[in-house]
């Protein structure tokens, strides 16, 4: 088909009137006759009138927007009132490093408007900071463009510039100095919340408009042409850590390749040799932000009735959870203990009083908040050994839908009507209790089920101590027969009715979840939805610092309008019982790894699990009510052998079949590519010694990019590997077990008996493992020597034992114990005579092992013997053996303190 544009002499809007548009239509009318009759369309099948029709439509569309425009009140500066327009921006850049700029090569923008799409590349005029394209004439220029090509057909109401992870691609812009502090900081993100940028185009730019008549635009009357901007990163609008290449798979638009030969560290290559194929791919990096924040603004449409979406998914998530609650008749202020005052104040803007109301905690609810806020803590995380186990079928088990099950627990809360108690039977049943309590649980129980916060936050669960807990923990505790006594105890009771405040949330989100196919955006997205709504109920409970990228200074994270310390810290109690309910049932001949917040590792199968406990019975029927006869329990993953490092750290060491890994890294980031991450992580563990660095290129933090007006590069790191336990349990029983090829000590645990034995601990390893890793028996048996021996020597320093004189040496702690039987020898101390000369004595100990010279011995009657000196550990053990074989009369509980 052959077909060329008539070309059309409009007027000009202001030389028109409403009036003038049927004689326009006249003029389009007589212009197509013209048009058929001189055979202008050579096209048999082409229907000329249907096609003029379409581009009469278009051009009166266009000129009654004109019209509209031209007419509004032109004292006020014009902010226009078409459709939103969508902005996908991206750049690319050579990395600097901490002390150089990056160098700009490109800016990308994929304009999506209500006629079609723009696609614009904007090189930098130098490689100077203030050589870089200036935000607010592009973006007005883009927008032009966009008008001039009938892509949009009037100012636009909004601007969305749509990025992902905005804040590295922002500083290509010269002048992000101008308007940085109306931008908003969300974790860690760069997004606009309550705020938006104002861009007013350049004069000059707008008479082009004007001579090309495809707008209105001018000083006419004082007329200017105004629009509004707010930027989106659709980063927090996905799960942690998903790439945006996973986004452009979930909207059919993969990101592109970088062409063979070619690194995205060095992309002025491409750039300089195939310009075409750098385009492209930049090109796509902005299409597939913008496409998919497009994709995201047709789910919030469709399910909230609103097309709009938050600055994060978490902010959506309240949005239609605070929906439900008022198509159901339920009372925000009421269900969540809120009260609501009014407030005045000068305001110099409008230079008058205004008045204002301001909501916040009710006063009954205000009372119990801060204690109620220290019985919050997150999830339980711990690694219960440490090396390979023995070969064996390893589960890796989840609790269904964990936090978002655990939020149907609340029934509707009576804040005004709490009460205290001392009597742990008021804590049993479903109960929204919070106590400070001292317990004891029995010396055999290998799971210990009260958290104790350590000096860093961390989470210890011993055998003694005194926690801030929950009603569920303190049901589980009493089960496992622990002793409580409740120094300070709360309970708010529920208000009449089984009514569930999260219910319809929970079960509206798992029932919108299985609508779609899974795997797929909307079901990913209402996924995040589902999981981001807990957040809120515990946001700002716990003090942390956030950097307020308007006010350029560090803030303490505000509440959100959420953030309910009963609501949260239940919720995460609830989840932590029935995690410690389940592990401290598995059976005693099987093995558990670790727990890990909402799921643990074991070698027990599932029928051999105990579901029949008062918590696993009440989040089966949590489970129930969400979604009708699932299972309480998922195993995600099955394994042949698993490798623990520590708490977030367990490698697999043999696949089970074709079944997933088990891959948890303890912070490293492999330089390799994620298929070959577990093999990575087993050679450096295997292979790791203690004077290993490991590299960390974490990004330009966000105060620093603000305060500076400095560019967003990685920033190289070496830090020291740490692959070793972390000491939240006691380790013991080594043994010697094969792993790939290699052999590594193994080793299980028992819980410690105090909080404070598991920190000092962890304080003497974090010394020895600056020389040593803890790879073979010999290693533990080094290890269990010095940490033994330096308890003693703390004791004994503790209770004035300043004259004990003996250190440790590379001979370890046996060598200790030589040392003092010779003082005890040469003094007759401890049961001992001489029967030997010095000479005589020295060569039988090292005929035994025990290397020892005659100058020892004679030295050793003027040094102090100290009694109890020396631990139980192995070697200990082993010598006291050759010296009691060799001398019957000795008494070897002298020489060694008992547990």
């Amino acid at each position: 088909m052959t077909n060329t544009n008539v070309i059309l002499d409009l007027p000009l809007v202001d030389e028109c009137s409403l009036a003038d548009r049927l004689h326009i239509q006249d003029s389009y009318t007589n212009d197509l006759g013209d048009a058929v009759n001189d055979d202008f369309y050579v096209d048999d099948d082409f229907d000329p009138e249907a096609d003029f029709q379409r581009q009469l439509d278009r051009e009166l569309q266009i000129l009654d927007h004109q019209i509209a425009d031209f007419e509004s009140d032109p004292s006020e500066p014009h902010a226009g009132k078409g459709p939103p327009v969508y902005v996908g921006f991206d750049s690319e850049f050579l990395s600097g490093d901490k002390d150089t700029d990056n160098t700009v090569l490109s800016l990308q923008f994929y304009l999506v408007g209500e006629c079609g799409v723009l696609t614009k590349i904007v090189y930098p005029s130098g490689d100077a900071k203030s050589e870089r394209p200036s935000f607010y004439k592009t973006i007005s220029r883009l927008i032009i463009e966009a008008l001039e090509t009938g892509i949009i057909l009037e100012w636009p109401s909004r601007v969305f510039v749509c990025g992902f992870f905005l804040r590295i691609d922002l500083p290509a812009f010269a002048d992000l100095v101008s308007f940085k502090n109306v931008l908003d900081s969300a974790g860690g993100r760069v997004t606009s919340i309550n705020s938006e940028v104002e861009v007013a185009p350049d004069p000059e730019d707008l008479k082009r408009l004007l001579k090309n008549k495809s707008f209105i635009a001018s000083d006419l009357n004082g007329m200017t042409r105004r629009f509004k901007v707010r930027f989106i990163d659709v980063g927090s609008h996905v799960a942690v850590g998903t790439s945006l290449a996973q986004m452009g798979d979930l909207i059919d638009l993969p990101k592109l390749l970088i062409p063979e030969g070619y690194s995205i560290e060095r992309m002025d290559e491409l750039l300089k040799s195939n310009k075409a194929a750098f385009e492209e791919y930049g090109l796509r990096d902005a299409e597939i932000a913008v496409k998919y924040f497009i994709r995201l603004l047709d789910f919030a449409e469709k399910h909230t009735g609103r097309r709009s979406l938050p600055a994060t998914a978490s902010g959506l998530g309240v949005r239609i959870f605070k929906s439900q609650l008022d198509v159901s008749g339920t009372d925000f202020n009421k269900a969540f203990g809120v009260g609501e005052t009014s407030s005045t104040s000068w305001n110099n803007a409008k230079g008058n009083v205004i008045t204002y109301k301001v909501k916040a905690p009710s006063d009954m609810r205000a009372i119990i908040e801060p204690f109620v806020a220290s019985c919050y803590s997150g999830g339980r995380n711990e690694c219960y050994a440490f090396g390979p186990t023995l070969l064996g079928v390893w589960n890796d088990f989840d609790l269904a839908g964990a936090y978002t099950t655990g939020l149907v627990d609340l029934r509707h809360i009576d804040y005004d009507n709490f009460k205290h108690t001392h009597e742990p039977a008021d804590f049993v049943g479903h109960v929204l209790g919070f106590a400070y309590v001292e317990f004891e649980f029995p010396p055999e129980i290998r799971f210990p089920s009260l958290p104790v916060r350590g000096r860093n936050g961390g989470l210890f669960y011993p055998l003694t101590g005194k926690s801030y807990c929950t009603a569920p923990e303190i049901e589980v505790a009493l089960n496992l027969g622990c002793k409580i006594n409740i120094k300070h105890g709360l309970v708010i009771p529920w208000l009449d009715g089984d009514e569930r405040l999260f219910e319809p949330y929970v079960t509206g989100i798992r029932k919108l979840r299985k609508s779609f196919v899974k795997g797929s955006i909307d079901e990913l997205y209402a996924k995040l939805l589902g999981n981001s709504l807990y957040g809120k109920t515990a946001q700002g409970l716990k003090k942390k610092t956030v950097f307020d990228t308007k006010g350029m200074t560090s803030v303490e994270l505000p509440h959100s309008e959420l953030t309910n310390a009963a609501i949260a810290a239940h919720t995460t109690g609830f989840i932590r019982a029935v995690l410690s309910e389940q592990i401290a049932g598995v059976p005693s001949h099987r093995r558990v790894v670790s727990a890990t917040t909402d799921g643990f590792i074991t070698d027990a199968d599932l029928s051999e699990l105990d579901l029949s406990g008062p918590m696993a019975q009440r989040f089966q029927v949590l489970c129930n009510r969400v979604a009708s006869d699932s299972p309480m329990l998922e195993r995600k993953h099955r394994v042949r052998q698993i490798v623990a490092m520590k708490t977030r750290g367990q490698i697999t060491g043999l696949t089970y079949d074709d079944e997933p890994l088990v891959l948890a890294k303890a912070g490293v980031s492999p330089n390799v590519p994620v298929a070959e991450h577990n093999d990575y992580m087993l050679n450096l563990f295997i292979n790791r010694q203690a004077d290993d660095m490991t590299q960390t290129r974490p990004f330009t933090p966000i105060r620093d990019q603000w305060i500076k007006n400095a560019d967003v590069v990685r920033i190289t790191r070496e830090i020291r590997l740490n692959l070793e336990f972390d000491f939240k349990r006691k380790l013991l029983d080594p043994l010697m077990v094969g792993v790939a090829d290699a052999d590594h000590v193994s080793l299980q645990s028992v819980p410690w008996a105090t909080a404070g034995e598991a920190e000092q601990a962890r304080s003497f390893f974090d010394g020895w493992r600056r020389k040593r890793c803890l790879k073979t028996v010999q290693d533990w048996d080094d290890w269990d020597d010095m940490y033994q021996f330096s308890l003693i020597r703390t004791s004994l320093m503790v209770s004035g034992g300043k004259g004990f004189g003996i250190r440790a040496t590379v001979k370890g702690v046996a060598d200790v114990f030589r040392r003092l039987f010779l003082r005890a020898y040469t003094q007759g101390l401890c049961g001992l005579t001489r029967t030997m000369t010095y000479n005589q004595l020295a060569e039988w100990l090292t005929n035994q092992g025990y290397p020892t010279t005659a100058d020892e011995v004679k030295n050793a009657k003027r040094a102090k013997f100290v009694e109890h000196a020396v631990p139980a550990t192995s070697r200990v053990m082993q010598f006291a053996s050759v010296l009691s074989n060799g001398f019957p009369s000795i008494e070897i509980h002298q020489f060694i303190k008992s547990n």
